[in-house]
């Protein structure tokens, strides 16, 4: 698992790459959350163009982030779904939560 991140204004766009699972999902809470604490975004999108596969322990982090933007005012929006990984995000009904 990879991850890059642009900044626009007051937007955060995190590009993770490869796959969010029990042994990477650590490490994209652990880069995300520093890139948050860092810029200070109010708002978050993830772009999952490049994500070919996230676990039930990596999907938990993109609960954690939308609760912390929530929290914290802000909006998370996820985008450009592979089919694999936006079949997660329908079963869980995050799409109704946050999309």
């Amino acid at each position: 698992m990879q991850c890059t991140f642009v900044t626009d204004s007051d937007v955060l766009i995190a590009c993770p790459a490869g796959r969010i699972d029990t042994t990477t999902y650590n490490d994209f809470k652990i880069v995300l959350n520093a890139e948050l604490d860092k810029t200070g975004a109010k708002h978050l999108v993830i772009d999952l163009a490049d994500l070919e596969y996230v676990s039930s322990a990596g999907f938990r982090e993109f609960f954690l982030a939308g609760r912390r933007m929530t929290r914290d005012g802000g909006s998370l929006a996820v985008c450009n779904f592979q089919p694999a990984v936006k079949e997660i995000f329908e079963i869980a009904q995050f799409m109704t939560a946050y999309g």
